[in-house]
């Protein structure tokens, strides 16, 4: 098999190498990406869309050999706290689109110990049989994976795993090419979850990225720094909530102004918000665990055996190494009428080790339930029914039965097993192709447009408006106004993080950045970074302009223009096809878009993005 040794210099400051695997023709190869990217986009995210531009032709079908998939890490992996990350990009199976999908653990910071240069890892072709990549200090080499096929994420992992040896592995729905597959890391507990990026990785019959890292880079002088921002994380109150709760503290803020997604999206609350919050999983929470050198340790260790809880359900022996996430609790718990968080923990464990998107897979398991009981679908899933929902999602991962056609997403189900019937077509609440994440916008109309113009469907992480609406009190959450600005600010501020490829949870905002990179000899300006978060912004909606998507598919479900049921404050709101449309409007002409949706020539002359202009 393949083998290749990248020069590896002992101390670093900027990033410049991209590293090519090609699996068709069992070749390795490196070489230097060139300064006008690093320039433009540092890194990760605009990286990653600016490579895609280029390197893939309109039109390739995201599961064909032709299709490319990017490992990106960032210029402050291995050096800043809270910034152990990678990202992976590609073409979407599930949407077509530009899709990011990023991930944490020990896994990136093996990889810039065993990588100190490393800016991306572009994987070409396809194997004929199961391979996975070795990087060990410096060398790579593509070795036979046949016995790892079938394998769980956690089996996979478990292979190899060890202090210093870290993987990035897909199971068995990635294998199956499950249209929202992911990639996971650190034994199933990380997850490059949205988008199908594991189906891809799937099709390329590569198994695992397995990494060895034994040489911390060196790099000027940032000792004083590193610790300045360690004691940040450790004690700031802007991080507070993530260090005492994490994620599963949001489902009593949502509860609270009805924006929490329930009965497949028809309501916005739950009856019992006590059996599905953060104090109900305390009864089986035996610890934390963090990221790599990180201190706010958000992540959440669940084993109700351990704690010998007393609890009901058809899962009480449940655990699961990291969560669930509020993500998971609002889509396969609430979503789905499943309100036992023992059996909530099953169905997410069994995700992680079959390797699912939690969002996309209970909005799947919540539309059948809601099409089943329509009489447009024959299964025996009912709602609240956690052990059936197990045996379902099992299906799924391995394609079998009714669950080969529920892993093509749910608008695609609802072609497949409806004939495409009008009331099956509105259960199937996505954008895009792309499924809700759990914030109901109905009690956040900023919301809906922060989902209806995300480059990878609909996503609460390109903007998260609702923090400073109706979780905030600092807009209206019903009216139109103000709504455009703050989602157009959110995005280009986060497109930034993720071209840094550190954690949108670490509040690495524009001036701290900024003291980074210059203290890594970057010699940036805030306004260099505003520059290249609106940048790699415009160029993923370029990339999906080319790939046919434009207006019309910045559009929102039918579902939200009904008035919502049991939404506590936000009982009885929708949002017309005319508050949409003047939100629409005033987002395009800030953006400097046309009225379709495309960058204009003035916008991308402004950007220094001329040989992005679209055909």
């Amino acid at each position: 098999m393949a083998q290749v040794t990248v020069d590896t210099p002992e101390a670093v400051t900027q990033l410049d190498t991209l590293i090519r695997v090609n699996l068709t023709d069992k070749e390795i190869s490196s070489e230097t990406v060139p300064q006008e990217y690093r320039d433009r986009f540092i890194a990760g995210k605009g990286l990653g869309a600016a490579l895609l531009f280029d390197e893939l032709e309109a039109g390739v079908d995201p599961l064909s050999p032709e299709n490319k998939l990017y490992f990106l890490f960032g210029p402050l992996t291995g050096f800043a706290p809270g910034t152990s990350r990678y990202g992976v990009v590609t073409k979407s199976p599930l949407t077509g689109t530009f899709v990011d999908s990023y991930s944490g653990g020990h896994f990136p910071t093996m990889v810039r110990y065993a990588l100190s240069n490393v800016l991306a890892i572009a994987v070409e072709g396809r194997a004929e049989d199961p391979v996975m990549l070795r990087i060990d200090d410096g060398e790579l080499r593509l070795e036979d994976a046949t016995d790892l096929w079938g394998l769980n994420t956690k089996e996979t992992a478990r292979q190899f795993e060890g202090k210093r040896t870290k993987t990035a592995c897909i199971g068995p729905a990635g294998e199956n090419q499950v249209k929202f597959a992911t990639i996971s890391s650190d034994e199933g507990t990380h997850h490059a979850g949205r988008g199908g990026v594991g189906a891809v990785m799937g099709s390329k019959n590569l198994k695992a990225v397995v990494t060895t890292g034994n040489s911390p880079p060196k790099a000027p002088d940032i000792q004083q720094l590193k610790v300045k921002h360690t004691q940040r994380l450790g004690t700031d109150d802007e991080v507070s909530w993530a260090r005492n709760g994490g994620t599963q503290l949001i489902v009593d803020w949502t509860q609270e102004v009805g924006a929490l997604p329930s009965h497949n999206w028809s309501r916005g609350t739950i009856e019992n918000v006590d059996d599905l919050n953060i104090d109900a999983f305390s009864e089986g929470h035996v610890g934390t665990d963090s990221c790599f050198g990180c201190p706010v340790a958000c992540g959440h260790v669940v084993d109700f055996e351990e704690t010998d809880a007393d609890v009901e359900g058809d899962f009480p022996d449940a655990s699961v190494d990291w969560g669930p996430e509020y993500e998971t609790i609002g889509m396969m718990g609430a979503n789905t009428d499943i309100t036992n968080v023992t059996e909530v923990t099953e169905l997410a464990n069994l995700a992680d080790e079959f390797g699912m998107d939690t969002i996309s897979l209970g909005n799947v398991i919540s539309w059948l339930m809601e099409v089943t009981e329509a009489g447009l679908v024959d299964s025996d899933l009912r709602w609240g029914d956690a052990a059936t929902a197990a045996e379902i999602i099992r299906d799924i991962a391995h394609r079998e039965g009714i669950g080969d056609e529920l892993a093509e997403g749910t608008a695609r189900a609802a072609e497949l097993l409806c004939d495409g019937h009008p009331d099956a077509r509105e259960a199937a609440v996505q954008i895009k192709g792309l499924e809700l994440p759990a914030y109901e916008p109905r009690a956040s109309f900023s919301m809906a447009l922060a989902y209806a113009t995300a480059d990878r469907g609909a996503c609460h992480q390109r903007a998260f408006p609702i923090e400073s609406d109706a979780l905030g009190g600092k807009r209206d959450p019903y009216d139109t106004a103000g709504h455009a600005s703050v989602v157009i600010d959110e995005q280009d501020e986060n497109a930034l993080t993720y071209s840094m490829v550190s954690c949108s949870f670490t509040a690495y905002n524009y001036e701290r950045v900024c003291e980074w990179l210059n203290e890594l000899a970057y010699d940036v300006t805030i306004e260099d970074l505003h520059a290249v978060g609106e940048r790699a912004w415009n160029a993923t909606r370029l990339f999906n302009v080319r790939e046919g998507f434009g207006r019309d598919e910045d559009a929102l479900p039918d579902r939200f223009t009904r008035p919502l049921k049991q939404g506590g404050p936000a009982d009885g709101k929708a949002i017309s096809e005319d508050d949409f449309e003047t939100m629409l409007d005033d987002y395009y002409e800030q953006r400097g878009w046309t009225s379709d949706g495309v960058p204009t020539t003035e916008t991308l002359e402004r950007l220094e993005m001329e040989s992005f202009a679209p055909v």
